[in-house]
């Protein structure tokens, strides 16, 4: 089942924002009523969407499987290529254009879904280094937001009510605007420490594994506002 075209676009635009090559989601498990079938929006060539469907490679391919087994983002550069039959899935993907380098993105929702979302690109070797550190905080915000709007394209769903309390919140938000912790201390009249403690506290509530992917989860479940801080929260300036 292929993602809804207004949904699609926004991948499109992300991708040639950062001039990458191709863009891939694929969900499967979907808490929704068309569940059992996976949710897709790719960009590769018609070509190599066939090529891949009738060489079995959904069963083999090293991407899937090594987002199965992990949380963290996968950069394509440290997959092992000892064996035959990955090099040749890696040279047969060059020569339809996926791309020569690629990061992807495993996410696993609360109820059970899970969705892979890829980025590729044809930069050299040295220039796609200095890219993925730039991009990797953007993306992993724009995947997970592009899993809500996806899961919502495909129709309601049953996930259940997520409440952040509000320094929690507070806290996401200014790590999402870039603040450190020092900053957001400053800006709270918190301490480090304790910043740090809502930001735990935070990631296990929502289930994530580090602080970018808990920010990423909470814009896209709307659990945090980036447009204001109520004025409550925030440290009062001395006369």
């Amino acid at each position: 089942m292929h993602i809804d075209e207004a949904v699609s676009s926004v991948l499109e635009d992300f991708l040639r924002e950062w001039g990458l090559s191709n863009g891939a989601y694929a969900a499967l498990n979907l808490p929704t009523p068309a569940g059992a079938r996976p949710l897709l929006a790719v960009t590769y060539s018609a070509e190599w969407q066939k090529h891949y469907a009738q060489s079995g490679y959904v069963d083999l391919d090293p991407i899937v499987r090594s987002g199965l087994g992990g949380f963290l983002p996968i950069d394509w550069a440290e997959i092992d290529r000892g064996d035959p039959i990955i090099r040749k899935f890696f040279g047969e993907a060059q020569e339809f254009d996926v791309g020569a380098n690629g990061l992807t993105i495993p996410i696993r929702g609360r109820l059970g879904e899970f969705a892979l979302f890829t980025i590729t690109s044809n930069e050299t070797d040295s220039a796609w280094r200095a890219l993925k550190r730039e991009l990797l905080r953007d993306l992993m915000i724009f995947s997970f937001n592009f899993h809500a709007a996806a899961l919502h394209s495909a129709g309601p769903g049953d996930e259940a009510a997520v409440h952040l309390p509000l320094r929690e919140a507070s806290c996401l938000r200014w790590k999402a605007l870039g603040k450190t912790d020092d900053d957001i201390g400053r800006i709270l009249g918190i301490s480090p420490h304790t910043v740090r403690f809502h930001l735990e506290s935070a990631r296990a509530r929502l289930s994530t594994t580090n602080t970018t992917h808990t920010v990423a989860r909470a814009l896209a479940l709307g659990l945090i506002n980036m447009s204001y801080e109520p004025n409550y929260l925030l440290t009062k300036k001395r006369r």
